[in-house]
């Protein structure tokens, strides 16, 4: 299960353990996107300082239309464990997309600090 904070505009706030497939990973803040269709999007501060790989170049950005971003492989500590996600540059802040969401269950308290937890469907 992972947890983390919804605020009083509804936005779902949690915290996830990245890398590069080797250790340290690092805990970044990450918004839930469910408009994204992306696994994970991270702005290139964050990818710098993972060491992340560029793997390709056109992939669709977080509001879903075809842009020309760089692309990166990782590995998130999610509900079934150590899994490789595709990596989307933003400029933005981290977002989790539906791609990274897909067979999870997502339970939100929308509210000010409210409760969120994020469980794996079996």
């Amino acid at each position: 299960m992972i947890t983390g904070r919804s605020d009083a505009d509804g936005r779902i706030t949690i915290n996830i353990q990245v890398s590069d497939g080797s250790p340290p990973r690092l805990e970044i803040a990450a918004v839930i996107a469910t408009d994204s269709i992306v696994e994970l999007a991270l702005p290139h501060r964050l990818i710098t300082q993972l060491g992340l790989t560029p793997i390709g170049g056109d992939s669709f950005a977080v509001s879903g239309e075809p842009q020309r971003a760089p692309s990166y492989i990782a590995y998130v500590e999610w509900v079934g464990g150590l899994t490789p996600v595709i990596v989307v540059e933003t400029p933005g802040e981290p977002l989790i997309g539906r791609g990274l969401l897909r067979g999870s269950f997502l339970r939100a308290d929308f509210m000010d600090g409210g409760e969120v937890a994020v469980y794996g469907i079996e």
